[in-house]
This record gives C-alpha cells, sequence and structure tokens, in this order.
C-alpha cells in the first residue's frame, strides 16, 4: 500500500523522483513517504530503531500534519510548521502508547525554496547546479559535540557514550523512556532556494554510513535521477551496508518539468 501511495506522488508531482527501501531480515524498520498538496511536495524518511511502529506511524501521520500546519493563518513559517508538525507525531505517538523509536528528515517544496527539517542521523544532501554539494541536516549523534553540550546542559546523561547505554542517537520521534537522558524531537530547519538546487538525496544511514556526499552526489549525476535510488542501494550493499535502507532522489529541472522517464519506482 505505501508503495502505491508513492508511486501515485511520483505520477503527481511536478519533481522527477525516484525511491528504493531495501529492508533487511530481521529489521525492517525504515520507512519513506512522498505525499502531494496544492501543487507541492513533501518527501521523508524516518529510520525506526527498537521496532518499526514509530517509523511506521510517521511516515502515515506526518504529511497532513505539515500540510495543515502551512495552511494555518497564523503559521509562523514553513520550517516551523515542519518542525511543528515532527513534534506533534511525536506527542500524538506517546498518546498512543507507541514504544519504539526514529529519525525524521522531511524535505518539502514551498514556492521558490526547498524546506529542511531534520531530527536524528538521516540525511538529507543537496547536489546543487554548477557540480556544488550541500548537507541540508544535521547529524544528531552522542558522540557529537554539540549535542553531548546539549544533553549535558538539559541534565541528561550518557551511559558508555549512549542514551540508556545503547542509543548513539539523540534526536527523532519516540523513544519517551529516554528523554529524561536527553533524547529529544526538537528538529533542525534548513532551507535553499530550489534554483540553486539540481536534485536532493533523502536517505537512512544505511546509505550515508557507507558512502559520502560527495559521492554519492557525483555517481547521481553519472547515473540520472530515474535510476539513481536503486543504483545507490546497490553501490551501498557491495560496500557492506548490512542495514535496512531507504533512498529518495528529488530532482529540480531548470524548467520546472517531470516529463515522467525519471519517476522510476524502486521495490
Amino acid at each position: 500500500m505505501w508503495k502505491m501511495r508513492v508511486e501515485a506522488a511520483c505520477v503527481t508531482s511536478r519533481w522527477p523522483t525516484s525511491f528504493v527501501l531495501k529492508q533487511c531480515p530481521g529489521k525492517g524498520e525504515d520507512r519513506l513517504v512522498m505525499n502531494c498538496c496544492r501543487g507541492e511536495t513533501l518527501w521523508g524518511v524516518f529510520d525506526g530503531h527498537r521496532g518499526m511502529e514509530v517509523a511506521g506511524f510517521a511516515s502515515r501521520t506526518v504529511p497532513q500534519l505539515v500540510w495543515a500546519n502551512m495552511s494555518m493563518p497564523n503559521c509562523p513559517g514553513p520550517g516551523e510548521a515542519i518542525s511543528s508538525a515532527l513534534r506533534q507525531c511525536h506527542e500524538m505517538a506517546r498518546q498512543e502508547g507507541l514504544k519504539a523509536g526514529s529519525t525524521a528528515v522531511v524535505v518539502v517544496t514551498l514556492g521558490d525554496h526547498l524546506y529542511c527539517a531534520s531530527a536524528g542521523d538521516s540525511r538529507v544532501v543537496a547536489g546543487l547546479y554548477g557540480g556544488g554539494v550541500m548537507r541540508m541536516s544535521n547529524h544528531h549523534s552522542t558522540f557529537t559535540p554539540e549535542e553531548m553540550t546539549r544533553i549535558q546542559a538539559a541534565g541528561g546523561k550518557l551511559e558508555c557514550g549512549r542514551l540508556g547505554g545503547f542509543l548513539p542517537v539523540s534526536r527523532g520521534l519516540g523513544n519517551f523512556d529516554l528523554e529524561s537522558d536527553g533524547f529529544s524531537c526538537a528538529a533542525d530547519v534548513a532551507s535553499l532556494p530550489r534554483r540553486q538546487v539540481e536534485f536532493v538525496i533523502i536517505g537512512s544511514d544505511g546509505l550515508w554510513d557507507v558512502i559520502s556526499d560527495e559521492d554519492c552526489c557525483r555517481l547521481v549525476r553519472q547515473w540520472g535521477i530515474a535510476v539513481a535510488s536503486e543504483q545507490l542501494s546497490i553501490t551501498a550493499r557491495q560496500l557492506g551496508s548490512n542495514d535496512d535502507i531507504a533512498i529518495i532522489v528529488a530532482g529540480f529541472p531548470a524548467d520546472g518539468m517531470n516529463t515522467g522517464a525519471a519517476a522510476h519506482m524502486g521495490a
């Protein structure tokens, strides 16, 4: 069912998109989503841990929360609308009694800009016109100095360098039993003028743990949008990734046209 919804969004969207979700036996915790509303497009990747329920809940819930927030008369801005949707999803998951956790990265078009909200270690990388590379997301891990400082300032604690002694991801959704240790649903927000962006790669750490931002962008330019997601997942496996892999590659042609040829659907 999720695949049919994403395929339908690929047809509806102005922006050529390919996607792939490769689950590992015994894991199966990654989720991805693509959704269109009023001519705009949302893409998201949610990398679950300790179970799949929060990632699945987020993939079903976040798009409509984002669109609802953006349509509010008093909306403070697109970035806040997206980050607020992630906070809302977090609290709704609490009310549902969900026990697992998930990262969250969401990219949304609005007018002439792209907006990104990130919480966790999933990643969004923009390939810029002219050959540049820019990471739009932030990496939230207990091993980064900024997150260690934040956790300590909030009165949290690390055991063996991790939350609860086992979780290296310091932000995301769910993980309610680790909030007192410093886990947070607060997302970082970034934006870029769409005219500067040739494409974005949105992926879980099953991709980024084995391929650099620069190499991913080089390979997308080499292969093209239509086959990039599938080929990146194959390359990640060849390089030793044994994790779930969720990848979305969306292009932003200068003429703003989705010819259909690039809307390749990965399984």
